[in-house]
């Protein structure tokens, strides 16, 4: 695990928050794309359980009651939605583990939950780092356009690493 791979990540300062031996579970995986976000969870030991949820609930991680974590994604979301959600869920027990418990952090459509605003906006951003990691954007977008990220190319990006153009919009800061 290089964590200078992050050189230029506008998530940088989110991953040297991140634990080193988390990283070191799961840093590899990144090379991928798309990053097998259920991996991620497995290499955590979070369990990851697709249910129906209320229509206003994208997911949730909490610790079951023998104390493992795990996350709650909506089956009724779109894939690249539950995918977000999963990286989300994963954000949260990265940077705010100790705010877990068995009630759980629930994270409605738009992403709130009862953490703080800070708190929320740190796991989207961590999240969608996760999803889309910016090594593998910016090297996979150099070799097919010979350029850095742009607009015209979201939805073509958010193919490949199977995410929603908005994740990927909100990742690129386009």
């Amino acid at each position: 695990m290089d964590i200078a791979l992050t050189s230029g990540d506008p998530a940088s300062a989110l991953w040297h928050r991140v634990d080193k031996s988390d990283l070191q579970k799961i840093w590899d995986l990144f090379d991928n794309h798309p990053v097998p976000v259920g991996q991620v969870a497995d290499r955590l030991g979070i369990d990851v359980l697709s249910l129906t949820l209320p229509t206003e609930i994208s997911g949730l991680i909490r610790r079951n009651e023998n104390g493992k974590f795990e996350i709650h994604i909506n089956n009724t979301d779109a894939p690249v939605r539950q995918r977000f959600t999963v990286c989300h869920e994963i954000a949260h027990y990265l940077l705010h583990r100790n705010l877990i418990d068995g009630d759980g952090i629930t994270d409605n459509i738009l992403y709130r939950s009862k953490l703080s605003n800070k708190q929320e906006a740190e796991a989207n951003r961590l999240g969608s780092a996760i999803l889309l990691p910016w090594k593998n954007i910016i090297t996979w977008h150099s070799e097919k356009y010979g350029t850095y990220p742009s607009k015209e190319n979201i939805e073509e990006i958010a193919q490949q690493f199977r995410a929603s153009s908005l994740a990927v919009g909100f990742r690129l800061g386009i």
